[in-house]
């Protein structure tokens, strides 16, 4: 048998012209049929049905021309080949794209992420160090230049006798200042918020008096009712006298005049008729600070001496031994040795022995020194030869800050 000759357009005209073939056939008579078959499926031989399959494709076969399969083949290989040529071409183009985006991204991407995370660390480095800087000083007796913004807040300190009324301690507090108000306005305004029973001292603010102040003359008037209670006993006579003249001593007032329901004088008991108390304007200086014990509080009050000391070392000298009466105790301990103690620059440089051990323990010790210092003016603390670097918020090694004031206390 020859092979078939016809061409594709011969091959399409003919599969044209056969008829059309069209089943009118009931489907439920399709269904028993297709069942009937079914079951003589059953019965025929296992080789029946694969044998029928492979004549029909060698007849399919012989019918193709090999001309027909020749540019089928062609042309399938073709589409495959542009298919597969497109889409590597496709995929190499969306990588190269991809790639693209993704090294001009990332770099960008990095730095954002890089100044991101710097901006991060620096914000909570400052926020660790505002933190810090807030509860640095926080426990400690005295009042720091870091704690305080005296540019909007006065520095309020009142002598507050002691619960015995053997001494008056000078107890801190700060007040905000307002446009207007005078130092003394802020201070006796403050004087009802002190919590003197808390702080286990004596009550006394607001005192039972009224004040004028001359700005012009510098001049305080204090004035107090017939039946004041500051003439009766010994004790009332010598902390109020004490007291005012610690209060305003130091802070630019000149003259304090005392009065009587606008009369002058006050009867004082043993002190007699006062019509003025002597205040210097100036800072009282060259004391030193001993401890008083308040029972129920964890670190002492600083309190200053009445004496006056011409040299650092001789006011040392009392911090080792308190004072005269013994109810203020040492501030220094025995086992605290200095091998000299010189001043460069103002700055007190202490150079400590061999045999001197510093601990925790000795920051209470520690204030004292510092606020001694401030008055001897002195601008800091140097400490040589310490057997520690770090003492609390304080480096050892290098200078220290002086206090503004002793015993701080809140009152907000």
């Amino acid at each position: 048998m020859k092979k078939s000759q016809l061409s594709d357009k011969q091959l399409e005209d003919i599969l044209g012209q056969m008829p059309k073939v069209r089943d009118h056939r009931d489907s439920r008579d399709i269904y028993q049929n297709i069942a009937h078959r079914v079951e003589k499926r059953r019965k025929m031989p296992a080789w029946v049905i694969p044998g029928a399959a492979l004549a029909a494709v060698l007849f399919l076969a012989f019918i193709l021309s090999p001309e027909l399969m020749g540019v089928n083949h062609s042309a399938d290989k073709s589409i495959e080949s542009n298919s597969a040529s497109g889409a590597k071409s496709s995929m190499e183009g969306d990588t190269s794209v991809r790639d693209d985006s993704a090294n001009k991204s990332a770099p960008k991407q990095d730095q954002t992420f890089t100044a991101d995370s710097a901006e991060g660390e620096e914000k909570k480095a400052k926020e660790f160090a505002a933190m810090d800087k807030v509860s640095t000083y926080e426990d400690l007796i005295s009042l720091y230049p870091d704690e305080v913004d005296t540019d909007h807040s006065e520095i309020l300190t009142y002598a507050i006798p002691d619960k015995q009324a053997m001494t008056v301690v000078p107890v801190t507090v700060t007040a905000q200042k307002e446009e207007g108000k005078t130092w003394i306005e802020s201070y006796t305004d403050t004087m009802p918020k002190l919590m003197e029973d808390d702080w286990g001292l004596a009550e006394y603010y607001p005192m039972d008096a009224s004040w004028s102040y001359d700005q012009s003359t510098k001049t305080l008037t204090l004035d107090v009712k017939q039946d004041h209670p500051y003439r009766n006993g010994s004790a009332p006579n010598i902390i109020f006298v004490d007291s005012m003249t610690k209060n305003f001593s130091g802070t630019g007032i000149e003259k304090l005049l005392l009065t009587t329901e606008g009369e002058q004088g006050i009867d004082l008991g043993n002190y007699g008729q006062m019509e003025e108390l002597p205040i210097n304007s100036q800072s009282t200086k060259r004391r030193a600070y001993l401890f008083l014990d308040v029972e129920g509080k964890q670190n002492p009050y600083l309190v200053p001496t009445t004496e006056q000391h011409k040299t650092i070392g001789e006011a040392f000298a009392q911090m080792w031994t308190g004072d005269e009466t013994g109810y203020l105790s040492p501030s220094l301990p025995g086992g605290f040795k200095l091998a000299k103690t010189e001043q460069k620059d103002k700055v007190l440089e202490i150079t400590l022995t061999d045999d001197t051990t510093l601990d925790e323990g000795f920051m209470p010790n520690l204030e004292a020194i510092l606020m001694t210092a401030s008055e001897f003016d002195y601008t800091g603390v140097k400490f040589t030869n310490a057997n520690i670097d770090q003492l609390g918020p304080f480096n050892l090694t290098e200078v220290l800050p002086l206090p503004l004031a002793p015993n701080k206390k809140n009152i907000d």
